[in-house]
C-alpha cells in the first residue's frame, strides 16, 4: 500500500497549529482568565471611567480575541512564506520518499520519530521538531487510514 500526497501549507495552517498549542497550555488557560477579568473589569468601571480609561479598558478587552490571533497569524504567515511548497511525498513500505524541484529524498521509516492528528492535520515528525504537515484538506477521507498507517510503520520499524 502507498499513501502519495503534494504538500500545500497555508498561513491558516500554521495559524490553527498555532491557537491550538496555545489554547491547550497554561497560557491559553492564563488568556482566557486575563480575557475574562478584563471583560469584567470593562463592564464594572465603564461608567465611573472618563474616556481615556474606557478606552484602554475597551483595548484590553480586544487583546486576546482580537490582537492576540492577528499577532498569531502575521507570524504564521511568515513562516508559510520560508517552507518549500509542492513537495511531493509518497509514503511506502520502505518509508517517505520525497520529491522537491528534482531533488529525491528516502526517509526510511525508523527515521520517523513520531506522527501526531491534531487541529486538523497529521505531522509526521523526522526529529523532535521537523516534520511534514499534511492537512485535511490534502488527506481528505483518508486520514484516519493514513494515520494508521504511517503509526503502524513506526512502531514496527524499531523508532
Amino acid at each position: 500500500m502507498e499513501y502519495r500526497y503534494e504538500t500545500k501549507i497555508r498561513p491558516v495552517d500554521f495559524w490553527k497549529l498555532s491557537m491550538y498549542h496555545t489554547y491547550h497550555s497554561l497560557v491559553g488557560m492564563c488568556n482566557l482568565v486575563f480575557g475574562a477579568a478584563m471583560i469584567g473589569l470593562t463592564v464594572r468601571f465603564w461608567n465611573e471611567a472618563n474616556d481615556v480609561i474606557q478606552a484602554l479598558l475597551f483595548l484590553a478587552c480586544l487583546l486576546v480575541p482580537v490582537v492576540q490571533p492577528l499577532v498569531v497569524y502575521l507570524k504564521a504567515k511568515a513562516q508559510a512564506a520560508v517552507v518549500p511548497q509542492g513537495a511531493e511525498l509518497a509514503f511506502g513500505e520502505d518509508g517517505i520518499h520525497v520529491s522537491l524541484k528534482g531533488k529525491r529524498e528516502l526517509i526510511r521509516w525508523n527515521r520517523v520519530s513520531r506522527v501526531v492528528k491534531e487541529a486538523g492535520m497529521v505531522i509526521v515528525f523526522t526529529d523532535r521538531r521537523h516534520g511534514y504537515m499534511l492537512t485535511n484538506r490534502v488527506l481528505g477521507n483518508e486520514k484516519n487510514d493514513f494515520y494508521q498507517y504511517v503509526k503502524a510503520h513506526i512502531n514496527t520499524s524499531g523508532a
